[in-house]
């Protein structure tokens, strides 16, 4: 399919960039302090655990991707080959759960980073400012160049890499020595929340459609930045946990600052807090706005959201009805009141879901569309195709119980399942609606729209 006219721009190097930014981002900086409190100095572990299952899922959606590119593809996969109904949901919900939880988590989070600068600003209106500034420049149109990007990683990765040399350089190995509190319940949580920060790969897949070559630069861009991200969080944690005693840590709202006083200078800190924590945190959050609306406009384009939902700036031509939705919903997750801990674990129960459509459309793939599939670059036998899949889906499945549970809160846990059931139900009233309008959203099933991409 021509993917509405996108010309196909982006090589091996800028897709890997672009994968590495979408996986860092600001996950690392938010992430590490909440399950540091959870799992104590068992991180590193907690973080080499949590790239398994998640690499492993990745592989369904780098052979979807190496073989129908296509933009949006986190929904036109399984819009196509499962249930429209199923594809929206999951969207619907990550979509939720990324406005409502990860934006306003990773705002908090960069205020309070810059907080360290400037003493005694309040964190909430600090956050709802960088947000509504960011949202201001993506109403405006701002096209972030994947040049740009790679600077943006390369200058992120060094100040990550700077944090964990000094931090392994002064290392107490006394810091290491497992308390009796940590259990497998524990671990699992840590686990759980930890396979969020390697999430943000699959966003590659949603650029298939602006990428040259992508049978061949997917799944090698895949193969690169999880080994890269995977050494650097491991990194990162051995230098946190590593520091000195571990209370202090544990009772700091940013154990990271934390730690990084203890063996960096008054440089080496503005380097590590500014070059590192505020920049990922900020291009994330703006990545968030970018990203956040390409799946929902090829939703609009199926009809299932309202056309004016994806009307364009008159003047900027961008979707400034959905950017706005995306920044109400945001500003109303940072004053709720909301713990940062739910907040992390929406973001993460978010990121889960998406997964269980997409892995149930890389199952059907081969059958669908047998003459693309031959021609792929990056063919998976049947074994390893139901095993990766099975294994996503078991991932999904049991992290999002272990998260669940955590919660505690029969609120908490029904403010989720209120996400998936308003997705549902809005689903089954639009469809109702569109076939009294004599459009039939069934019919999007199995629809060839890849039938002439090779």
């Amino acid at each position: 399919m021509n993917d509405r006219g996108l010309q196909r721009v982006l090589t091996l190097p800028a897709v890997t960039f672009i994968a590495i930014g979408f996986m860092i981002g600001g996950g690392v900086f938010v992430f590490t302090g909440i399950v540091l409190k959870i799992v104590g100095s068992a991180l590193p572990l907690a973080y080499a655990l949590a790239v398994i299952p998640v690499f492993i899922s990745m592989m369904p959606l780098a052979m979807l991707g190496s073989t129908l590119p296509t933009t949006g593809a986190n929904y036109m996969y399984p819009s196509r080959m499962i249930s429209p109904g199923l594809a929206f949901t999951g969207i619907w919900v990550y979509a939720l759960a990324s406005f409502f939880g990860q934006i306003p988590l990773y705002a908090i989070s960069c205020a309070r980073y810059i907080s360290v600068y400037i003493p005694g600003v309040s964190i909430h209106l600090l956050a709802a400012i960088i947000v509504t500034v960011l949202y201001l420049v993506n109403l405006r149109g701002v096209k972030i160049a994947a040049q740009v990007q790679a600077v943006l990683v390369l200058i992120l990765l060094a100040s990550l890499v700077y944090y964990a040399v000094n931090g392994i350089v002064a290392i107490d190995m006394t810091s290491f020595s497992i308390t009796g509190e940590l259990n497998t319940g524990s671990l699992l949580l840590g686990t759980s929340l930890l396979t969020f920060t390697y999430f943000g790969a699959n966003g590659i897949i949603e650029l298939g459609g602006e990428i040259i070559n992508p049978g061949k630069v997917i799944p090698r861009a895949f193969m690169i930045a999880f080994p890269v991200v995977a050494t650097v969080y491991v990194l990162v944690a051995i230098a946190t946990v590593g520091c000195g005693p571990i209370e202090p840590l544990l009772s700091s709202a940013e154990p990271l600052i934390t730690a990084c006083k203890v063996f960096l200078t008054g440089g080496g800190i503005a380097f590590f807090i500014i070059g590192g924590a505020i920049l990922a945190l900020v291009t994330t959050l703006n990545a968030l706005f970018i990203v956040g609306t390409k799946s929902l406009l090829m939703i609009v384009g199926d009809s299932i959201l309202p056309k004016r939902a994806g009307a364009l700036h008159p003047r900027y031509a961008t979707p400034h009805i959905l950017l706005t939705i995306i920044w109400v919903l945001s500003i109303v997750g940072i004053f709720s009141g909301v713990s940062l801990e739910t907040l992390a674990s929406y973001a993460a129960l978010g990121g889960l879901i998406i997964f269980f459509p997409i892995l149930l459309a890389s199952l059907r793939l081969p059958a669908l569309y047998p003459l693309q599939f031959s021609r792929s670059s990056f063919k998976m036998p049947l074994f390893f195709r139901w095993f990766c899949a099975i294994t996503g889906i078991v991932m999904v499945v049991f992290f999002g119980l272990v998260i669940m549970v955590d919660m505690k809160s029969l609120l908490k846990i029904g403010g989720f399942i209120f996400f998936i059931l308003t997705g549902i139900g809005y689903y089954l009233a639009r469809k109702e609606y569109c076939k009294r309008k004599g459009v039939y959203l069934e019919d999007l099933l199995y629809q060839e729209k890849w039938a002439d991409e090779q």
